[in-house]
């Protein structure tokens, strides 16, 4: 794979040329593109090669130069249960997702539970706009199939490797759980009021308020021994009904995480100064890169687009996904494995 900044004449030539591909970029760049094996969705914050950037003309591509073979599916929300549906026997499939839409809710509401989602990599995004924009303008996905947008839609592109390559998918989470109460929801949802406080009932929106808790702070679960995030959007002052970027889910154990003091020194750190970093299909969070202050800066563990949610099967918050393709048996090796069964 090769990540690579590009304006849309260079794009629109590769797409021509054949390449397997995912684009992110302004709603304008991603429309000018041609038909090809191709999906994208609409941000424009990016970290590059020369650090975090905000653009709305140019695409950030990632070049699938190992694909064997490229399908792109458009399934409405309806549909989206059916995403292992088309999925090659060897690969990752590789799923975006529009920003506040039923197919972003049903997604992270819905698909922890639809069987055979773990059975392979599924990594992916949702896309958004630009923050002044919110309200405005809607987040959107593009089949470069059909040259289509969506954006009550997942765009999906099921790739094949050969075998001698195996998608390992990982994510990076600077977060961990603080010392802070239990808090403890009664329904799984993008919202709540009601919650336990170390058992007591209250309010969330109420506690984070009076105890002054700095909301850019993310809720920290454990999930199967994995620390998974949700954010906080919102909070409404009179109700105390907190708002978030990912559902909390019933009877799961919260913690406000624990600060970060130096919050772009931890992010440099967690990301890593790892050399594959130009050759992953990768994304962040756009939380990430705001709390951050990434614009201008490096991180040579990461480069891709800045995202409103991040997927690694499930939907995560403020959380870097990578998916790399590893070297497993020699191609040659393997050929000979085949031609002795």
């Amino acid at each position: 794979m090769q990540n690579l900044f590009l304006n849309p004449a260079e794009a629109a030539a590769l797409i021509e040329g054949g390449a397997t591909a995912v684009f992110a970029g302004s709603e304008e760049a991603l429309a000018s593109l041609p038909r090809g094996k191709w999906i994208g969705g609409t941000t424009v914050y990016f970290m590059t090669e020369s650090g975090g950037a905000v653009d709305h003309e140019n695409l950030f591509c990632t070049l699938i130069a190992e694909a064997t073979n490229a399908k792109s599916v458009v399934l409405s929300p309806a549909e989206l249960a059916r995403i292992g549906e088309d999925r090659f026997s060897s690969g990752f499939s590789y799923v975006l997702l529009p920003a506040f839409s039923d197919a972003h809710r049903i997604y992270a509401l819905e698909g922890p539970g639809w069987p055979g989602l773990y059975d392979q990599p599924i990594m992916g995004w949702v896309t958004g706009v630009h923050l002044s924009e919110l309200g405005r303008r809607t987040p959107k996905v593009f089949d470069g199939a059909t040259g289509q947008w969506h954006e009550n839609a997942a765009a999906v592109l099921h790739v094949a490797v050969p075998e001698a390559h195996v998608p390992e998918l990982d994510i990076v989470n600077l977060f961990t759980d603080g010392d802070g109460p239990a808090l403890v929801f009664p329904g799984t949802g993008f919202s709540a009021t009601e919650c336990t406080v170390d058992g007591v009932p209250g309010n969330i929106g109420r506690y984070l308020l009076e105890h002054g808790v700095d909301t850019r702070l993310p809720l920290v679960a454990d999930y199967a021994g994995a620390k998974v995030n949700v954010s906080v959007q919102d909070i409404d002052p009179e109700t105390g009904k907190v708002t978030f970027y990912a559902p909390v889910v019933a009877g799961q154990s919260y913690r406000v995480a624990q600060p970060i003091a130096d919050y772009a020194g931890a992010y440099a750190s967690g990301a890593g100064e790892d050399a594959e970093a130009e050759r992953m299909l990768a994304c962040n969070c756009v939380l990430n890169f705001l709390y951050a202050n990434l614009e201008g800066q490096r991180t040579g563990g990461f480069v891709g687009p800045v995202t409103f949610g991040e997927i690694a099967y499930i939907l995560l918050n403020q959380t870097l996904v990578r998916l790399a393709l590893k070297q497993s048996l020699p191609e040659a090796m393997l050929r000979a494995l085949a031609a002795a069964r």
